[in-house]
């Protein structure tokens, strides 16, 4: 392991205990686990859109006195939700997003059995344009398990099973003006020897390189497709996460969950489930594992992100783990084979489900959360469901905040 650097945090913002209670219905305990299951952080860096466990979108404002002294932090509330009617699958935000112009302000997000729908984050009942992604065939929705925008915010790109699509935002109420298979059927692979182009599963996670547009295409078949022109472009290589190379032993992992790109565009780091590495390809030329970031401890199938971050001295890697512990990798690819966190941050009593910085590179937000065993108190004892003095029963050991940081 790496020497360590010292960083010392200071909570500058919180939600509190407003997540760690549920509710009582109908005279008994029905304990909502009410966990942070993603937090995105606008391009402007003055909001935050979370995805819940009761399946809302909400947008927290960050406070413009943030930064100011104080001894406890500034509270964090709510300043528009959205309750989808369906499971949330995917969400993303506009690249051009800026509080004070609110056209800009819209997060587009993909639910069960409903077009695509492009809301604003200030009021989500201002709905902007909706894309229907439906089966040619059989009429029924396509479920969107990623969603990414183009750079320039006039397209956006969805991940399906065995699929990408990509959408012209001018054109509401229309499908997608190009659609890609990513992974070919047995007969396809056996006949005509498709498989070393084909990038088979769900498309659970996408990143655009910036320099010259390649798409990366993740899925829970533990593969990546790389896609020019943005995913509107040819598949130009496809390769497997699994086993081999550099820490092939310690690899784990049951599907593709994260992916990032480094500044340099050389590298891809790439986040799955139950592993307790992130593994860093090299994209130039040999597609090769050339490290792994060890002591992660993600060993969940909880879906938990990360962030790269360009720094003077090159770029920095950050990821949360099941121990409430965010970490840190320097310049992850300069050196092979396995490399520890630089640093590791407490910054909550569960799993961190999000760690994204601000862009100016001062401000880290974080959120948490795990389903638990409900119904509960601290000391193991079921809640009586006669008990009047109490209208809600603290989620027993969950620590289901977000949270705002300054180093």
């Amino acid at each position: 392991m790496s020497q360590q650097q010292t960083i010392n945090q200071r909570c500058v913002g919180t939600t509190g205990e407003t997540f760690n209670t549920t509710a009582r219905k109908h005279g008994e305990y029905d304990c909502e686990h009410n966990f942070f299951r993603s937090a995105l952080l606008s391009g402007d860096g003055t909001s935050v859109i979370t995805h819940n466990e009761d399946q809302n979108l909400r947008t927290f404002v960050l406070p413009p006195d943030l930064l100011e002294d104080s001894e406890d932090p500034k509270s964090l509330v709510p300043y528009a939700s959205h309750a989808s009617p369906t499971p949330i699958q995917s969400y993303a935000l506009y690249p051009g997003f800026a509080l004070q112009d609110p056209s800009t302000t819209l997060v587009l997000s993909a639910t069960s059995e409903q077009p695509l729908t492009v809301c604003n984050a200030l009021d989500y009942n201002h709905v902007h344009a909706q894309y229907p992604w439906v089966s040619p065939t059989t009429e029924a929705y396509y479920a969107a398990n990623s969603l990414i925008f183009t750079q320039d915010g006039t397209r956006f790109i969805a991940g399906g099973k065995n699929l990408i699509a990509v959408f012209n935002c001018e054109y509401s109420h229309e499908g997608p003006e190009a659609t890609f298979r990513t992974g070919h059927n047995r007969k396809a692979r056996k006949l005509y020897g498709q498989q070393s182009m084909s990038c088979q599963g769900i498309v659970n996670a996408m990143a655009i390189r910036p320099e010259d547009g390649v798409l990366a295409a993740g899925t829970t078949e533990r593969e990546v497709g790389l896609y020019e022109a943005e995913g509107n472009g040819d598949c130009t290589t496809a390769f497997s996460v699994r086993g081999g190379g550099v820490g092939g032993e310690k690899m784990g992992g049951t599907g593709i969950t994260g992916l990032k790109w480094s500044p340099c565009g050389n590298y891809l780091v790439i986040a799955e489930r139950q592993a307790e590495v992130l593994q860093v390809y090299d994209i130039r030329n040999t597609l090769q594992r050339v490290s792994i970031l060890a002591e992660r401890q993600a060993q969940t199938t909880q879906r938990l992100g990360l962030d790269v971050i360009p720094t003077a001295e090159g770029h920095e890697v950050w990821a949360g783990g099941t121990d409430g512990v965010v970490r840190m990798w320097k310049n992850a690819g300069s050196e092979g084979g396995e490399q520890g966190p630089d640093v590791e941050l407490k910054v909550h009593d569960d799993a961190v489900s999000s760690a994204v910085w601000h862009p100016s590179g001062v401000v880290l937000a974080t959120c948490s959360g795990s389903r638990r065993l409900s119904g509960v108190y601290d000391d193991g004892e079921v809640g009586d469901g006669d008990d009047s003095q109490s209208a809600s029963l603290h989620a027993s050991g969950a620590d289901n905040t977000l949270r705002v940081w300054t180093m």
